[in-house]
C-alpha cells in the first residue's frame, strides 16, 4: 500500500498492480476540513490515479454538508477531462471527530475506459483491464423520473431496476455484481421494507437465497444522499476478460449465520481471484452471532471487537489479515463512542488501514458499530504491453 501524505490529511492507494485500484482519502487531525483542504485532497487524488494509470469507476464522499464537497472537487478537477466524468455518491455522514468531510473512497479500474451515460447523463463507466472488465455505478436512482417515490420500498426495488437495465445493457447481470452499496434515509423506519423489496428483486433475476448462489457482498446503512431519494445504490459488477479466467466464491463466516437466514439477501463476503490478483469484498459486518442475534447490546466496544473478529475470521478464509485491507469504512452511531474506537484500532494495529471514520445508522437499533472492507491482494504483476 503506498501513501501520499498531505498536510491536513492522506491519501492512500492498495492495488498497484492490479487491475482494480483503491483509493482512500480521510481528513486526519483537522477538525473542519477547509474547501482549500479538499481541493488538495482531490489534487492529491488525481495525481495518484495518474501515477497508476487508472480512473474511477465509483466514488463516494462521506460529509455532512452536501455543497462543500462538490465546489472543491469541481475547482480541483476542472481540467482533468473525462478522468472523473463519473458523477460521486455524496453521502450523509459526518466525521466522528469535528465537522465537514468525513472522507473519501474512490474505486478505480486500469484499461480501456468508457463511459455510461444515458440522456447526457452520465451514470457510470465500464472499464476493460488485462483481466476483468469492470462496471461501475454511481447512486443507480439517478435515472429515476423523481428523486423520491411515494413509497420506500417502491424506490428501492425502481433503483434496483434502474441498474438491473443499465448492467443488461452492457452485457452484464447482477450474477456479475460482486458489490453493492446501500444508503437508506431513515433506515431504521423502514429497513424490513427494504430487504422485502431487494428480496423479491433478487428471486427475480435468479439470485437464489441460499448459502450457495452468486448474491454479492453489501452494505446497507443509514444516509442521505444529495439527490434527495431515500436508496441510493453503488455497484461494482465483474467479468473475466477474455481470454482470463476469474473464480468467485462466496465467503461464509464461523462466526455468524448467513444473512438470508435473517431476511437479508447479501453475502457476508465475495472473493474473486485472476491470475493477478485476489479481491476480498467485504459486507458490512456488525455484532451479529451465528444465531443471527446481536450481541454486546448497549457496549459500544465489546461490539466493535466483535465486528472486528467476525471480519478477521472472514478474511483469514481468503489468507488474508485486517492488516490488508486496502479500503474501509467505520460506522458509529454515537459520536461519543470514537475515542473507545480510536484506542481499538490502535490495540489490533490497524492504524495503517485506510479507514473513513463517520457517523451513521446501523441496520438495527440496538447496533452501534459497523465495518465493511475491501482487499485487493497482488498474486504477480501482470503482463502488460
Amino acid at each position: 500500500m503506498s501513501i501520499t501524505r498531505e498536510t491536513e490529511g492522506e491519501v492512500c492507494a492498495a492495488g498497484a498492480g492490479t487491475d482494480l485500484v483503491l483509493l482512500t482519502w480521510t481528513a486526519g487531525e483537522a477538525t473542519i476540513a477547509s474547501e482549500q483542504e479538499l481541493v488538495r485532497a482531490y489534487q492529491a487524488l488525481d495525481a495518484a490515479l495518474g501515477d497508476l494509470g487508472a480512473v474511477p469507476i465509483q466514488e463516494r464522499v462521506f460529509a455532512e454538508e452536501r455543497t462543500g464537497p462538490a465546489l472543491a472537487r469541481a475547482r480541483a478537477l476542472a481540467g482533468s477531462g473525462e478522468r472523473w466524468a463519473v458523477p460521486p455518491t455524496v453521502v450523509e455522514g459526518a466525521p466522528v471527530a469535528g465537522a465537514g468531510v468525513a472522507g473519501i473512497h474512490v474505486v478505480a479500474a486500469r484499461g480501456r475506459s468508457r463511459l455510461l451515460a444515458e440522456g447526457g447523463q452520465i451514470q457510470g463507466r465500464v472499464v476493460e483491464g488485462a483481466s476483468l472488465r469492470f462496471l461501475g455505478l454511481s447512486d443507480a436512482g439517478r435515472r429515476l423520473p423523481a428523486p423520491r417515490l411515494s413509497r420506500q420500498d417502491d424506490e428501492a426495488r425502481a433503483v434496483l431496476e434502474a441498474a438491473q437495465a443499465i448492467l443488461a445493457r452492457e452485457g452484464f447481470s447482477f450474477a456479475d455484481v460482486a458489490r453493492t452499496w446501500f444508503y437508506l434515509d431513515g433506515i431504521l423506519d423502514w429497513y424490513g421494507d427494504f430487504n422485502g423489496a431487494r428480496n423479491a428483486f433478487f428471486r427475480s433475476a435468479g439470485l437464489a437465497s441460499d448459502g450457495t448462489s452468486s448474491i454479492p457482498a453489501s452494505t446497507g446503512i443509514g444516509g442521505c444522499n444529495a439527490r434527495g431519494g431515500c436508496c441510493a445504490l453503488d455497484l461494482v459488477a465483474v467479468q473475466a476478460a477474455s481470454p482470463a479466467r476469474l473464480e468467485k466464491r462466496r465467503l461464509h463466516n464461523p462466526r455468524q449465520n448467513e444473512a438470508t437466514q435473517y431476511g437479508s439477501a447479501f453475502a457476508r463476503a465475495c472473493e474473486l481471484t485472476t491470475r493477478d490478483a485476489r479481491y476480498v469484498f467485504v459486507s458490512g459486518t456488525a455484532a451479529i452471532d451465528e444465531h443471527g442475534a446481536t450481541v454486546h447490546v448497549g457496549d459500544f466496544e465489546a461490539q466493535a471487537r466483535y465486528t472486528l473478529d467476525a471480519v478477521e475470521a472472514l478474511l483469514e478464509g481468503a489468507g488474508a489479515r485486517l492488516a490488508d485491507v486496502g479500503q474501509a469504512t467505520a460506522f458509529l452511531k454515537r459520536r461519543s463512542d470514537a475515542p473507545a474506537f480510536e484506542r481499538l484500532v490502535g490495540r489490533r494495529g490497524i492504524e495503517a488501514v485506510p479507514l473513513v471514520r463517520t457517523l451513521a445508522d446501523v441496520c438495527r437499533p440496538e447496533l452501534l458499530f459497523e465495518l465493511d472492507a475491501t482487499v485487493v491482494l497482488p498474486l504477480r504483476r501482470p503482463e502488460r504491453a
